[in-house]
């Protein structure tokens, strides 16, 4: 009942007109799985107890985030680990050419992100097109087949005038609620995860961050603390 009240005042100035969504019937039904725990033989080499939630890409199902950001950040769920593990993350176009390539690491159990750096977005990535990317826990490097993988997909896009008009004069949780309305999901959530140590605003961000994930089923995630990584190497393929 309290979130109904916090997001119904919010809404107000949101949704007063009728919105455009940038997702396309194109964004439909390409591969993805958001959710990997592995097998059994390799879970058990890998996370550090049966009961470890999946690796978990903060995304929906079935369809492709759309994203207008200059430097996009994808989220995961990280589970806890047996000992450190790395974590590879590549980004394809659609025709599976590898144009980025990072190996990360990271402690504890908790929700991390994956920042694209600002060259790649400039000189590589092209608006409208779709790019397939993996993140793959690492649990043998000497037999990648145990490797926990989840996968989705993006698209750049761009706002409208209107659109930016509104969230160059909205807080961040009424930017995440026009974010989300129009279909850019990646951005939605990154200026929600942006604003996580503002205190004023802090439990009004905490539950529309809550509502975003509740609303495609993450719900099992959605309190988990955030977590640092750490890049050890990437690589852009031109």
């Amino acid at each position: 009942m309290m979130l109904n009240m916090v997001f119904g005042s919010l809404a107000n100035p949101v949704n007063a007109e009728k919105t455009t969504t940038q997702t396309s019937n194109s964004d439909y039904g390409l591969p993805s799985h958001r959710r990997d725990g592995g097998s059994r033989s390799s879970k058990g080499n890998c996370l550090a107890d049966a009961d470890s939630r999946n690796l978990t890409a903060l995304i929906p199902e079935k369809t492709v985030g759309v994203n207008v950001s200059a430097t996009p950040k994808l989220f995961f769920y990280v589970p806890k680990v047996s000992k450190e593990k790395t974590l590879e993350f590549v980004l394809r176009n659609q025709q599976d050419e590898l144009i980025y390539e990072a190996f990360l690491t990271t402690e504890g159990k908790g929700i991390m992100s994956v920042d694209l750096p600002a060259n790649v977005q400039k000189d590589i990535i092209e608006q409208d097109n779709k790019y397939h990317w993996y993140l793959s826990m690492i649990c043998n490097s000497e037999e990648r087949s145990r490797d926990i993988v989840v996968e989705g997909w993006m698209r750049q896009s761009t706002v409208d005038v209107a659109t930016q008009q509104k969230l160059d004069r909205t807080n961040p949780a009424q930017q995440a609620e026009l974010y989300r309305d129009r279909g850019f999901w990646y951005d939605a959530l990154s200026v929600l995860a942006d604003n996580q140590q503002s205190a004023e605003e802090l439990p009004i961000i905490r539950a529309k961050w809550t509502e975003l994930l509740e609303s495609v089923g993450l719900k099992e995630v959605a309190n988990a603390p955030f977590i640092e990584s750490q890049l050890i190497e990437s690589s852009i393929k031109k």
